[in-house]
């Protein structure tokens, strides 16, 4: 609103001076404003403003439109993003829920992969309790080693004569085992020619039983060295004694040896508790495998063991493939078995090989111990072949319901196994796999050779391509990785 100019206010103060003017003196004064300022005022104040109507012009009327429209709108937008809302949160209910039960099926599945995977370790690992608790040792006297004729040089010798005269009785006992730890009594033998029974028997004694680890070596060399043959094939030194199959067998029974799978069994039920620190097997084990394996090698001209005895020590060293505990005399047990075999003659050999894989095949478990005891009949000879092969099939009829015994009856088997039913045994599967290779890989399959090895190729490709990466059923992953590792060498 304009405001209005101030009124100037014109006072006109007429004193003396107008008093004089008029020629008397008289005082005036006037406080308003003359006639004709008025007038000045009213021509100079600018007229007072009049409200005028405001002009509603279309520009005004379209913002009016949009500012509404806008309104109208924003309010909309707010009603939809609410319902909006409203229904996100329904479908996120519902995608909350599904992903639940996504997350669900993933965890059964991985759990159900889990228990598979901890189903396979706990299966049981090979091995199987071959040694129970020790026996008490023989006591044996060997009085007649003071007048044996082997020292009797000594005797004679003015060096030695106080060891071996003013020592009391032990003295040639004590005065021997010095000789065998540092190796002259092997050389007094070869120069001599003879070992008499006393000194024979006394250092066979020491191989079984000595607790003296240097004493029970130093005496498995010497009888190693007294054993071998010359070049013409004939033992180098004339022995008065000779060890027998009773002897030995004797000594396995004192290291606790385990023959019968029933007692096996029990004893594996016994807690660590229970089980006594006496346990064999003991240090002297390994000699007694050399010994035996050297034992063997004398059948040209004088033999220990029988046919039949024989086939019981070959079963005894097939099965102590079995014990963990001999895990680092691997490499002995193989050269005792190598000397087994080449102990029986063709004829003997062509029975007694039956005999003994039909043995074995009954008495080890069918788990991962049918397949250690094939696996470690090493050796590339034909009778390591035939042996691994003819046990190998053994049990693989024994496995098999029908009890079948013929490598097509074997195969016909294997082949009618429904690789996609849920309840397939894979694990057991998978002995058929390995034992089937260790039988057509080792053994001459004669005219039947080209029929076999076809169905072979046919069961591998079975396996092969019809289990898949994803199957994480128990050993189905094994199988498969088999099958087709041996369809590869088979191309």
């Amino acid at each position: 609103m304009v405001s209005k100019p101030p009124l100037i206010r014109l006072q006109l103060r007429v004193g003396r001076t107008a008093g004089r003017y008029w020629g008397a003196p008289f005082s005036f004064a006037m406080s308003g404003p003359l006639d004709f300022e008025v007038e000045d005022l009213l021509q100079d104040s600018p007229p007072a403003a009049t409200k005028r109507k405001k002009v509603i012009d279309l520009d005004d009327l379209l913002n009016d439109y949009y500012s509404k429209q806008s309104e109208i709108d924003s309010i909309a937008h707010k009603k939809s993003k609410a319902s909006n809302r409203h229904s996100s949160d329904d479908e996120d209910d519902k995608n909350e829920k599904g992903n639940e039960t996504k997350l669900s099926e993933i965890a059964d599945e991985c759990e159900k992969q889990m228990n598979q995977i901890f189903a396979e370790n706990e299966i049981p690992l090979w091995g199987l309790k071959i040694f129970g608790q020790q026996k008490s040792l023989p006591s044996l006297g060997f009085i007649e080693l003071e007048n044996c004729k082997l020292l009797q040089p000594f005797r004679e010798s003015q060096l030695d004569s106080d060891l071996l005269s003013d020592s009391g009785q032990g003295a040639g006992e004590t005065f021997l085992k010095g000789l065998l730890v540092n190796g002259w009594l092997s050389q007094l033998a070869l120069i001599s020619g003879f070992v008499e029974a006393s000194v024979a028997s006394w250092t066979f004694y020491q191989v079984l039983y000595s607790s003296n680890e240097e004493l029970q070596l130093s005496a498995c060399d010497f009888w190693c060295n007294i054993l071998s043959t010359n070049e013409a094939g004939q033992l180098s030194i004339v022995l008065e004694w000779i060890p027998s199959y009773r002897q030995l067998k004797d000594a396995l029974e004192v290291y606790g040896y385990l023959s019968d799978t029933s007692e096996n069994a029990a004893l594996n039920s016994i807690s660590s508790s229970q089980v006594p620190s006496s346990e064999g097997p003991p240090v002297n084990i390994s000699s007694w495998i050399k010994l035996l394996s050297a034992c063997f090698q004398i059948r040209k001209f004088q033999s220990i063991f029988s046919v039949s005895e024989a086939e019981d020590v070959l079963t005894v060293i097939s099965r102590l493939f079995l014990s963990r505990q001999l895990q680092g005399l691997s490499f002995i047990l193989t050269d005792c078995m190598q000397s087994i075999l080449s102990f029986f003659t063709e004829d003997e050999w062509a029975v007694s090989c039956e005999k003994v894989a039909h043995d074995i095949a009954y008495s080890v478990p069918k788990d991962l111990n049918s397949l250690r005891i094939v696996e470690c009949i090493s050796g590339t000879s034909d009778r390591s072949k035939h042996f691994r092969g003819r046990m190998a099939i053994y049990m693989l009829g024994i496995l098999f319901e029908k009890k079948v015994f013929d490598g097509m009856g074997i195969l016909k088997s294997l082949g009618s196994v429904k690789l996609k039913d849920k309840d397939t045994d894979f694990f057991t599967l998978y002995i058929y796999l390995v034992l089937s290779e260790n039988w057509i890989l080792s053994y001459d399959l004669g005219d039947e050779r080209s029929d076999i090895l076809s169905m072979w190729t046919k069961f591998l490709r079975n396996c092969s391509g019809n289990i898949s990466s994803t199957d994480w059923r128990l050993y189905a992953s094994k199988v498969r990785s088999k099958a087709s590792y041996l369809l590869q060498s088979t191309q």
